[in-house]
């Protein structure tokens, strides 16, 4: 028995469009363990954490409207609060606060 597929659907399959979707989508997750709150972020969005606003918009890491710094749309971020700490990262790198101009 042979199994025929068209072309146009391997092709499709392939394409550099097909990677862009995939790469183009933004994901975001909000959680608590432990006394400890966690947002994981990757591409454009909003997040909310214990008063906290976490949003990425035009690669641009901010939180509560301070600048982070520039992000790649692939980047993770990452912020966590405690009753003692809140910190931000990228892509597994501790990011501290622009200065403000």
């Amino acid at each position: 028995m042979k199994i025929i597929i068209p072309l146009a659907f391997l092709v499709a399959l392939v394409s550099p469009t097909a990677f862009s979707a995939e790469n183009n989508r933004s994901t975001s997750s909000v959680r608590w363990t432990d006394g400890i709150g966690e947002v994981l972020m990757r591409g454009e969005g909003i997040s909310n954490l214990n008063g906290d606003k976490v949003e990425v918009r035009g690669g641009i890491v901010y939180l509560n409207g301070q600048s982070y710094g520039a992000v790649s749309k692939n980047s993770e971020i990452k912020y966590l609060v405690s009753a003692s700490s809140r910190t931000l990262y990228v892509d597994g790198k501790r990011r501290a606060p622009l200065p403000n101009k």
